[in-house]
């Protein structure tokens, strides 16, 4: 989201619930003729930077606004990539080691400033080059810029980016002609064709190309935006390089390709996209020929067709012309824009739940015969408690772990706290994804009062013999840090403390804001904490490797969990394409992972909202952004039922 999505598990519960639409009451006369769609967002936007992105927030606005070589198809599952400004897949060479992408020719960026203006005072525009690409790769690897996120896809995978990184310290943070320095395996071979060469093979290099943070940015930017700034003539002067931020963080310097720009954004407030009236000619998803998809797709296809989502195919997009989003933090506000029809889509809070939902979660009948939709979705994330791997007491007892997992009701906990939106995550990937079926659930991954407090007694034999505790002592408290402080995250963690409760284990529970548990996990000061991972693509590899022992210094292993075996058979299987020995080896992977127990397994999310009668051509994508140009509002049908 994206990026990496290391998150917690309200917050990520939040957005799978709150679609990204817009809404402002402002600019009335302008929008009379206009298309709009409006909604409300309830988490800070972090970054409009691609290479500083990395919460699910951020992507879902910037996938407005920029694009990235490839995309994924709007409609077809299982997940397919298709070229977005690439004009098709990557041309491998035969050890796959190198990657040959050519670019669309005639791909426009927004009108801006930084290109120069026309006679009449319009800035100008100019078409991608592959030049564009390379240069977001050396921002990614930018020794000054915060992208430990994006970085960490590429750092060891692209030849020449951990040297190229390690060369920007060299020069001063407002130094910016770093960007002329070259990066080995990055090429430009021409204008419209860019060259990708390896370290070993990596099969996911397609699926990480289609991220945002990789979009084009345009050398012309950083001179104008970063480098520059207005004098008292009407005119620019430079910014003296101590003074200088190369971070993307101001609405005028948000250029991209995509159907929308970025026309406002107060911080906590107001966004604004507005079409891009220059975006290339571009249509609605059209039926694909079935004879060339698997079971699975054509199924897929067919239920699209029958819930009317290739009605507009071959239609010209974007279908709206302006989106509205407010921040709306507290879920009645946000509802009461929904029933008030203010807003076209919302989520559904807790409190409200039982009232919407049946038993049988349908939507029920009064909610119905308003002609509000409910829409639901499961998305490839797993939310789990962690466990610091070197904390002295859990690090030192995977008995311990077995037996809290075991002592855990999974099943009580979804439908308690979260109304039952989700499945028991039954082992650290999501249960669609390849080897995840195969390698079967977690034998811990089961509430069971009696086995959990069998492995209890050979908890505290292990702690003993680690020195942790003497002869005939208790278990020491535990602690449970959340990145919340709301009533949600008290409820969670007083349940969490009668669940330890059943087999005599103490939990204290610490409520952190996000950036402080954040601070906290990265300092490892934790015991144990809450949060989880949404994929970034569909592959077992992008969960995996969360428990490769490189990774603890890079961040994203944050459990802190080293196995020579895991770390042995990821190598293999990192560098392999699909195969079915390459689905051995995540086999291998996941049950090594269920049987060391460095998370205690919680959920798989299960997104519930609604849609007024007059949206259309809604299908949540589980991981790609930027699928708002497809989203259709009957203005007419608004009005009649009383909308703006």
């Amino acid at each position: 989201m994206k990026a990496f999505y290391i998150i917690s598990v309200l917050v990520v519960a939040g957005l799978a619930l709150t679609p990204f639409y817009f809404l402002d009451r402002q600019d009335v006369a302008y929008l009379e003729d206009q298309i709009v769609a409006y909604g409300t967002y309830g988490a800070k936007v972090r970054s409009i930077d691609p290479a500083t992105c990395g919460d699910t927030t951020s992507a879902g606005i910037q996938g407005a606004f920029l694009e990235g070589l490839y995309t994924y198809d709007f409609l077809l599952r299982p997940l397919k990539v298709t070229p977005l400004l690439a004009e098709d897949l990557p041309e491998a060479s035969a050890d796959n080691l190198t990657y040959t992408i050519r670019i669309r020719e005639g791909i426009k960026y927004h009108r801006n400033p930084c290109f120069g203006t026309e006679a009449d005072g319009t800035p100008k525009t100019r078409t991608v080059r592959a030049e564009d690409f390379e240069l977001a790769f050396k921002r990614i690897a930018d020794y000054y810029i915060s992208t430990s996120l994006s970085l960490a896809f590429i750092e060891d995978k692209i030849v020449g980016i951990q040297e190229y990184r390690d060369r920007t310290r060299s020069y001063d943070k407002g130094d910016f002609s770093r960007y002329d320095v070259p990066i080995e395996g990055i090429k430009v071979l021409d204008e419209h064709t860019l060259q990708i060469r390896l370290v070993s093979p990596w099969p996911q290099l397609v699926y990480v190309l289609a991220l945002k943070n990789y979009a084009p940015i345009p050398r012309e930017l950083i001179d104008y935006h970063l480098a520059s700034r207005p004098d008292n003539q009407g005119g620019r002067e430079p910014i003296p390089l101590d003074q200088r931020d190369p971070e993307i963080r101001e609405v005028a310097a948000a250029v991209g390709t995509g159907a929308y720009y970025l026309a406002d954004w107060t911080k906590g407030h107001l966004i604004v996209l507005r079409r891009n009236p220059e975006f290339r000619h571009e249509t609605y998803p059209a039926v694909p020929d079935m004879a060339g998809l698997s079971e699975a797709e054509r199924k897929s296809v067919q239920a699209d067709i029958d819930a009317g989502l290739y009605d507009d195919a071959g239609k010209g997009v974007p279908f709206t012309d302006v989106t509205y989003l407010t921040f709306v933090q507290e879920n009645n506000p946000m509802w009461m824009l929904f029933m008030t029809r203010q807003t076209d889509t919302a989520g559904i809070p807790r409190e409200m739940y039982n009232q919407v939902v049946s038993p049988d979660k349908e939507l029920t009948d009064q909610w119905t015969k308003q002609g509000i939709r409910l829409i639901k979705y499961t998305s490839p994330a797993v939310y789990w408690y962690a466990f610091n791997m070197e904390d002295r007491v859990v690090g030192n007892s995977k008995s311990l772990r077995q037996a809290l997992g075991l002592a855990f009701n999974v099943e009580d906990y979804i439908e308690v706290l979260f109304n039952g939106r989700g499945i028991r995550a039954l082992n650290t990937v999501p249960g669609d994804f390849e080897g995840a079926q195969q390698a079967g659930p977690s034998p811990y991954a089961r509430f069971d009062l009696d086995a959990a407090r069998a492995k209890l007694r050979d908890a505290r034999e292990e702690l003993v013999a680690a020195g942790v505790i003497e002869p005939g002592e208790p278990i020491p408290p535990l602690t449970l840090d959340f990145g919340g402080r709301d009533e949600d995250f008290r409820r969670m963690g007083e349940f969490a403390q009668q669940q330890f409760r059943q087999i005599g284990v103490t939990l204290n529970i610490e409520l952190n804001d996000w950036p402080t548990l954040q601070e906290k996990v990265h300092k490892k000061q934790v015991q144990m904490y809450s949060m989880g991972w949404h994929a970034d693509y569909p592959d077992p590899e992008n969960f995996l490797q969360l428990y490769y022992s490189p990774n603890i210094k890079r961040g994203t292993n944050n459990t802190n969990y080293s196995n020579p075996e895991f770390d042995r058979l990821y190598d293999r299987a990192a560098a392999m394409m699909p195969s079915p020995r390459r689905t051995e080896l995540y086999v291998k992977m996941i049950r090594m992972i269920s049987e060391d127990c460095p998370v205690l397994l919680l959920s798989q999310p299960v997104g519930f909202f609604l849609a007024h009668s007059w949206v259309h051509n809604i299908k949540p994508h589980p991981i790609g952004y930027g699928y708002g140009m497809y989203r259709r509002i009957d203005t007419e049908a608004r009005r009649k039922a009383g909308g703006r």
